[in-house]
């Protein structure tokens, strides 16, 4: 499940700092342990529909279904 999706999360440093100064250091932890901040399962990389989403992924740590849900493509849950 999680083998590959740490390369996708691995951020460097200073974004993590970065995020964390802004008060977000329970999700950049969360992210770090291939969980989604937003629902918190675990996140897998076959779950991604296309490069865009991966893409998002990275951005983000938003798992599919998340990223259905924020950016309107269906109800997650």
């Amino acid at each position: 499940m999680y083998h590959g999706i740490v390369e996708l999360i691995d951020m460097d440093m200073e974004k993590k700092r970065f995020l964390k100064s802004l008060g977000f250091r329970r999700e950049v932890e969360t992210v770090a342990k291939c969980v989604c901040p937003l629902c918190e399962e675990g996140v897998d990389e076959d779950e991604f529909r296309s490069e865009a989403f991966v893409k998002e992924f990275k951005s983000s740590g938003l798992c599919q279904g998340c990223q259905d849900t924020v950016f309107g493509y269906k109800v997650a849950w």
